[in-house]
């Protein structure tokens, strides 16, 4: 479970950003909308942790560039032992000359195994500049820290760590487990946590698959909830069609060509599975009613390649739908950058409630995630729950909790406050006067 992720110097974040899960003094909804976990692992009085945290501001504010980092800084841990320059991919701030001379600085506190966990690097100049671990099981201890070629690992001498070569563009925590280290408990669970956390932007790859998984399980709870939600559709099925079998580089030109040949192939999404491509779309059947409003019949239509039947917010309800139905069960951290684009309030209410639910999210799973419609954030969210990005004149995003501001009231119409302007600058679309 995600504590707090702190980022700067990356795309429109030039100064410190961070995103906290611990709650503040405030005390509402926290039998459902909070959790505690041990106090070992935490301290005790900082063991409470929120389920959903939601994102507002204007366009172009930041609010996606929080997501991104954070799906930067996984992709970083999961790819820089690879062979792909995932490193030299980093995007400092863009409208300061001399952004590129300064690190960029990623870094997350979790729990993973029931131990909490400090975990940070910089990158400079397509390296590493700097990485650490810390963990607390009763105290806090240092793991390793590494500043360019130099490293420390708990309990082993100079000589051993001699022998550990490290290349620059290389994360220690991604080839640690390489080696036969006393610290590789602590490595394993890095890794773990952050394979673990769902980062979700439309038309995610495999979000349809994931119906077919579980027996079936997400596609029946998927199925209710659009159902609650009256979107009129009454079944719906994963089609995968096999397109290609891929084991030479002319079968991958050959995949190109039967796309541009055949447009409807672009469509929906594509996976590949061992060496075979496959073409996913969903079928979704609506009920024919005859004169006497009896359902006589079913009239089937997919969802991507007869495009414009559906709706777009459903399209994009069944895209992401799953992962957090998923996170749910599985007591997992998920990230979704506008959860309510192209959808009802009322929908988008809902899915942040399942979070915030005893019944619903017995394991804990939290929900990070950006939003518009600033109705959200006057149905049942906490003040610690809700962030604010603005962005200056000089092009440098912020990032605010509505906890930080003085003489805000847990039962102050946080909406009305927000459009007249006091938690974030908003566009001045009227102009003076």
């Amino acid at each position: 479970m995600l504590i707090n992720f702190r980022f700067d110097n990356y795309r429109s974040f030039y100064e410190e950003a961070n995103l906290s899960m611990q709650t503040t003094v405030d005390s509402t909804l926290s039998e459902i909308n909070t959790f505690t976990v041990n106090e070992k692992v935490m301290g005790k009085g900082d063991n409470e942790l929120l389920k959903s945290a939601v994102i507002f501001g204007g366009n172009a504010s930041g609010k996606s560039n929080i997501m991104k980092a954070f799906a930067y800084m996984v992709n970083v841990v999961r790819l820089s032992s690879a062979q792909i320059p995932v490193i030299a991919g980093n995007e400092p701030f863009a409208f300061r000359a001399d952004a590129n001379k300064s690190p960029t600085l990623f870094e997350v506190e979790f729990i993973q195994n029931e131990i909490y966990y400090k975990y940070g690097f910089e990158l400079l100049g397509g390296a590493v500049y700097h990485e650490w671990l810390y963990k607390r099981e009763e105290r806090l201890t240092k793991v390793f820290e590494r500043t360019y070629d130099k490293l420390e690992i708990m309990g082993l001498s100079n000589q051993v760590i001699g022998l550990i070569k490290v290349p620059p563009a290389t994360l220690f925590v991604s080839i640690g487990n390489n080696f036969n280290l006393s610290v590789n408990k602590y490595l394993q669970d890095v890794i773990l946590w952050f394979s673990s956390v769902l980062i979700v932007f439309e038309n995610m790859a495999n979000s349809l698959d994931i119906y077919t998984m579980e027996n079936g399980k997400y596609k029946e709870q998927a199925l209710d909830i659009l159902q609650r939600a009256d979107i009129g559709i009454s079944d719906f099925e994963v089609i995968k069609d096999k397109i290609a079998t891929v084991e030479t580089q002319n079968d991958i030109l050959n995949i190109n060509t039967q796309m541009q040949i055949n447009p409807a192939l672009m469509t929906g999404q594509i996976k590949t599975e061992n060496e075979n491509v496959y073409h996913i779309d969903v079928k979704t059947d609506f009920d024919i009613f005859n004169k006497n409003n009896e359902v006589v019949g079913k009239k089937p239509v997919m969802l991507f390649k007869e495009n414009g039947f559906n709706s777009e917010g459903t399209m994009r309800l069944f895209c992401y739908l799953g992962w957090i139905l998923a996170a749910l069960d599985q007591g997992r951290t998920i990230f979704i950058d506008e959860i309510d684009a192209k959808l009802h309030f009322l929908v988008a209410d809902y899915i942040i409630g399942l979070f915030n639910s005893i019944e619903h999210n017995p394991k804990n799973a939290q929900l990070i995630c950006t939003a518009h419609n600033v109705m959200l954030m006057d149905e049942g969210l906490r003040r610690d729950q809700i962030y604010f990005t603005s962005k200056d004149q000089y092009g440098r995003s912020s990032l605010v909790s509505l906890s930080d501001f003085n003489g805000v009231r847990k039962n102050d119409l946080f909406s009305k406050r927000y459009l007249a302007g006091f938690y974030a600058s908003l566009p001045d679309l009227k102009g003076k006067e």
